[in-house]
């Protein structure tokens, strides 16, 4: 797994991997682009996430990562999740979960 303990991290929430600029399907002057998504480690894999609706209707996770994930593989999304605690995702309909830091830049 590709982690680098050099990154100043701190717990991802759902507020700050939400995007700045996102697209809601009930927009009616919707952002052109998408905000950037945010740098995580996730499971110790480095990679790049965000929440928000992306074209949708509604609010999902979305996580791409450098290396293969056994469970999120390298591209995860699902509207199916909810933070019980800084740092810490549940996902999908049978308890399964995940550890998200958030890396902070300088």
């Amino acid at each position: 797994m590709s982690t680098n303990t050099d990154y100043k991290t701190i717990p991802a929430t759902e507020e700050n991997l939400s995007l700045e600029h996102d697209i809601h399907r009930f927009d009616e002057n919707p952002p052109k682009q998408l905000s950037e998504r945010h740098p995580v480690i996730v499971d110790e894999i480095i990679g790049v996430a965000c929440v928000g609706s992306l074209g949708t209707f509604s609010t999902r996770i979305n996580i791409s990562l450098e290396q293969e994930h056994p469970e999120l593989g390298k591209n995860f999304q699902t509207k199916y999740f909810r933070f019980t605690e800084p740092g810490l995702v549940y996902w999908g309909h049978y308890g399964q979960s995940f550890k998200v830091q958030k890396i902070i830049k300088d």
